[in-house]
C-alpha cells in the first residue's frame, strides 16, 4: 500500500519560535505583554551584487592583467613580452572583455573597474543579481530563516487561500516611504546570518522590488510594562525598536478595544464563565487593556488564571505592579487574542492580601534561585520557619487556604499538633 503523502503548512511551526523566545530571549525578571502571529511588511529587493568568484585566475590571465595594468596596451606588445602565440593572447583578451574586465579605448587595452578589482583580489570579480528580503518596519535585511517563509505579495492579500491561512494574524503597518539604508554591505557584521554569500563584496544598483508580507510572531516583553520588542522568524529572533514597532501594531490602535473587551466579558458571563467581578476597563500608554477591580470575585482570585498562578498573585495594587494575563478570545472577538490584561485591586483589604502573598512568593523564589550548596537550610519550609515570625506564618497559612494556593501551603512549616 502506497504511503499517503503528507501535506505541510508552508508557514513554520510557531510553537518553535514561542519556545525559543521563552528559553533564550526573555530575561528571568521579564514577562510577556503581547504575543501574536503577525504579518510583517517586507520588500523583496532585487539588487546587483559584486562578488568574488570561487574560480582562480589562470597564470596567463594574471600575466595579461598585470601587463595591461602597467600600461602595455596592445596585443602585439603582450605577445612580444610574453612569447605567447598571438591567437592565444587574443582569445584570452576576448574572454576578459566578455566578462567586462578589459575595454578597448582608442585602440588601447585598459582595465575596467571590475578588472582592477579582479587583479586586486586575485580571483575573477563578477556582478550578479540577487534577491533579498528587507523589513519595511526596521529597515534592515532579514535573517536566513526568513527565506524559509512564503512571501505573499500585496496582490494576493485578498485571495481566499491567503485569508484562510492568516485569519488569526495581526497585520503590521509599514511607513509610506521605506529607507533602504540597511542595504549597505559595509555595515553588515555577519553575511552568513543574513543569507549573503561570503564572496559578496558590495551591493550595486537595485533593479526591482515587490512588496508583500511574511508571517512572523511578535513578542512585547518587559518587567512591569513593555520594554523590548522581539520578532521571531522560526527559531531566529531579532530585537526591534519598541517605539517604532508599537506604531505598526493595528491591534493596539483599535479605538474599540474597551468596548470589545466589555462585550466579550458580558458574553463570558452569559456562558457562566468565572470572571473577576466588577470593574472599569481602560488602556495604558501602550494601548494594552487594564482593569481596575472595584468589587472582586474571591472565587476568581483563587482560580489559576495564568500558568497555574492564582488571580490574587497576578493582580496589582496601588504599590504593586500587576502581572499580565494572556487574553484568549475567538470568533468575532479574535482580534483581542494576543493582548494581555493587567488587573488592579482597588479594595484595601484585598490589596493587603495581595501584597503579603506576592512578597512571600518572591522571597521564596529568591531563596530557591541560590545554588543548593549555598542555601542555609535543607528545605524551604525550614528557611521560612527560621526567617519569618510565627504570627506572620499563620497569616500566610490562612491566606493560602482562603485563596487555594497550594504552592504556598506546601512551603510553610507544618503546624504543631497539640494533644490534650
Amino acid at each position: 500500500m502506497a504511503k499517503k503523502k503528507k501535506t505541510t503548512n508552508p508557514y513554520f511551526n510557531m510553537s518553535k519560535s514561542y519556545a525559543e523566545v521563552l528559553n533564550s530571549q526573555i530575561k528571568p525578571d521579564e514577562t510577556l505583554f503581547y504575543v501574536r502571529d503577525n504579518l510583517l511588511p517586507v520588500l523583496n529587493v532585487k539588487i546587483l551584487v559584486k562578488e568574488r568568484s570561487r574560480e582562480e585566475l589562470s597564470d596567463i590571465d594574471l600575466m595579461i592583467f598585470k601587463l595591461i595594468e602597467q600600461g602595455i596596451s596592445s596585443v602585439k606588445s603582450i605577445v612580444i613580452l610574453t612569447g605567447l602565440a598571438e591567437k592565444l593572447v587574443t582569445k584570452h583578451i576576448s574572454e576578459m572583455a566578455g566578462r567586462s574586465f578589459v575595454e578597448i579605448n582608442e585602440g588601447k587595452l585598459l582595465l575596467t573597474d571590475l578588472g582592477e578589482e579582479t587583479l586586486e583580489h586575485g580571483v575573477p570579480v563578477r556582478i550578479v543579481q540577487r534577491a533579498f528580503r528587507y523589513c519595511a518596519v526596521s529597515e534592515q535585511l532579514l535573517p536566513r530563516d526568513a527565506y524559509q517563509l512564503p512571501f505573499t505579495e500585496l496582490d494576493s492579500l485578498r485571495s481566499k487561500e491567503f485569508t484562510g491561512r492568516i485569519r488569526s494574524n495581526h497585520i503590521l503597518e509599514e511607513s509610506q516611504l521605506v529607507n533602504l539604508k540597511g542595504m549597505d554591505l559595509s555595515l553588515i557584521e555577519s553575511k552568513r546570518d543574513l543569507g549573503i554569500t561570503d564572496e559578496a563584496l558590495a551591493f550595486g544598483d537595485i533593479v526591482g522590488y515587490s512588496s508583500g508580507y511574511l508571517q512572523t510572531r511578535l513578542f512585547l516583553v518587559g518587567r512591569n510594562q513593555p520594554e523590548r520588542a522581539i520578532v521571531a522568524f522560526g527559531k531566529t529572533c531579532l530585537e526591534y525598536n519598541l517605539k517604532e514597532i508599537l506604531t505598526t501594531i493595528t491591534a493596539l490602535k483599535d479605538p474599540n478595544i474597551v468596548r470589545k473587551l466589555g462585550e466579550f466579558n458580558q458574553e463570558q458571563e452569559k456562558k457562566q464563565k468565572l470572571l473577576f467581578g466588577e470593574g472599569e476597563i481602560a488602556l495604558d500608554e501602550f494601548g494594552l487593556p487594564i482593569i481596575n477591580i472595584t468589587k472582586a470575585n474571591v472565587e476568581w482570585l483563587s482560580k489559576g488564571v495564568e500558568s497555574g498562578q492564582q488571580g490574587i498573585l497576578m493582580c496589582g495594587t496601588d504599590h504593586l505592579a500587576a502581572k499580565p494575563i494572556g487574553l484568549k478570545a475567538w470568533g468575532k472577538f479574535s482580534s483581542l487574542s494576543g493582548l494581555t490584561i493587567r488587573y488592579f485591586l482597588r479594595e484595601k483589604s484585598l490589596q493587603d492580601d495581595a501584597a503579603k502573598l506576592r512578597k512571600y512568593v518572591e522571597m521564596c523564589d529568591a531563596y530557591m534561585l541560590k545554588p543548593r550548596d549555598e542555601r542555609e537550610y535543607p528545605t524551604i519550609a525550614k528557611y521560612v520557619e527560621k526567617t519569618l515570625p510565627s504570627k506572620e506564618i499563620e497569616q500566610l497559612r490562612e491566606l493560602a487556604e482562603r485563596y487555594s494556593i497550594a504552592r504556598i501551603s506546601k512551603t510553610l512549616p507544618k503546624q504543631e499538633v497539640v494533644v490534650d
